[in-house]
Formats: structure tokens, C-alpha cells, sequence
């Protein structure tokens, strides 16, 4: 196919953008996808082909369901693509952890030689992820630290007002 009679091309050679999907275009004969979670009066849902891909890198994925990484880049970038492509990637990421979550406590459930590491990283939680994993470590930031201290000083005026209000005693 040559870059003019692509599907992913109009005639001039300027590639499809919203005109991709049967969401956003009423000419059906340049549809290719539909941005449903399944597939939709005959279009490939382009999001099932996503989680199916299982491509982190989506390079291989944009080779394979696009015009390559440039047109997939263009997509990504289309303020009406972004929250599509986000809760794409999220997703994806939550079915691979998944996925290898469960392979490790399958492992913490033998008796091989990794089943204590496997039991360590599941007793630390550490599946939750980096952020949550660094936030219990070391000294607590500046910021964190200030929210503490408001947090306690609103419960201590709210203890003096319920103590105000209850005995109707002054400070």
C-alpha cells in the first residue's frame, strides 16, 4: 500500500486523526476504529486491541494497529485523545501487576528458595507501588509534615469547642 492509498491516509497523504474513529466521523467508509471498549457494529475496538497488545513500550503496538509511532504520537498528543489513551495505560499497567502479583504469591506459596523474598515483598506491600513504598521510608518531607501538624491542630480546636459548647466553660 502506498502512503496515499493507506487506510490510515486521506488522498493528499495527511493522516487520520478523529476521521479514525466511528465516534468522531459520520463518513463510515474511513472508519477504522471505534474508541469502545469492545468492538462496535463491525469496527475494531481499539482499546481492547490495546490491552491485548500488552506493549508497555506501544511501539510495537502502534506498528501494528496504526501508521507507525509518528501517527501514534500525533493521537497522544490530540487533547480529545489524551483521556482515552491515559485510562489505557493505567489499565494496562494495573493488568501486568496484577498479573505478576499473582505469579509472586504463587512463588511465596512453595517451598524454592525465592519463596522468602516472594513472602518479603508481599508482607511490605511492596506491590502497591513506589510512591506508596518511599512514602514510609526515611523522614517525612517538609510538606508532609506541615499536613500532620494542621491535621492536629484542627483536632485540638474542635476537641476545645466541643468542650466550650458541652460545659459552656471559657478559656
Amino acid at each position: 500500500m502506498t502512503e496515499a492509498t493507506s487506510k490510515f491516509r486521506n488522498v493528499s497523504g495527511t493522516r487520520y486523526l478523529k476521521a479514525l474513529f466511528f465516534e468522531y466521523n459520520p463518513d463510515k467508509s474511513v472508519v477504522v476504529y471505534t474508541l469502545k471498549d469492545r468492538d462496535h457494529e463491525g469496527f475494531p475496538s481499539l482499546y481492547r486491541l490495546y490491552m491485548e497488545a500488552e506493549d508497555v513500550t506501544e511501539w510495537e503496538f502502534a506498528n501494528q494497529y496504526l501508521d507507525g509511532w509518528e501517527h501514534w504520537q500525533m493521537l497522544c498528543e490530540c487533547n480529545w485523545f489524551k483521556p482515552y489513551v491515559e485510562r489505557w495505560r493505567q489499565e494496562l499497567e494495573l493488568k501486568l501487576r496484577a498479573r505478576a502479583l499473582a505469579r509472586i504469591m504463587k512463588e511465596a506459596a512453595t517451598t524454592s528458595k525465592n519463596a522468602y523474598n516472594a513472602n518479603k515483598y508481599l508482607s511490605n506491600a511492596e506491590w502497591r507501588g513506589p510512591e506508596e513504598a518511599k512514602a514510609k521510608r526515611g523522614r517525612p518531607s517538609a510538606a508532609k509534615i506541615k499536613e500532620e501538624a494542621q491535621r492536629i491542630v484542627d483536632a485540638e480546636n474542635l476537641i476545645k469547642d466541643d468542650y466550650t459548647r458541652i460545659l459552656g466553660a471559657t478559656n
